[in-house]
């Protein structure tokens, strides 16, 4: 048979070594994936709704208005950003990772 594609024959022993190599590395891939978000969920703080990670530019007010449950408000949600945090009066960074409390 001509190769006319310049495609290896699928049904060499090294065509079907590189397919079980390439689902392997996939299969290692997705549970490496998944083993991540179970153990960020496992580090996350008790009393904790999770995080944000602070943007370029972005204050601490508007991070609280962003975050803040409908029923909690803003200022509620700041103050409670500063406690959970450990936060004092200096301007939070970009890239500052903020955990979220819960409420």
């Amino acid at each position: 048979m001509s190769r006319t594609h310049g495609l290896p024959d699928p049904h060499t022993p090294w065509s079907r070594r590189l397919l079980a190599l390439g689902l392997v590395v996939a299969l290692v891939t997705a549970l490496g994936m998944a083993a991540g978000t179970v153990v960020a969920d496992a580090q996350r703080p008790v009393g904790s709704a999770g995080h944000h990670v602070v943007e370029p530019g972005q204050t601490l007010l508007e991070v609280a208005g962003a975050t803040a449950p409908e029923s909690i408000g803003t200022r509620r949600q700041l103050q409670a950003l500063r406690e959970v945090n450990a936060l004092g009066a200096d301007p939070v960074t970009a890239w500052q990772v903020l955990v979220l409390p819960a409420w």
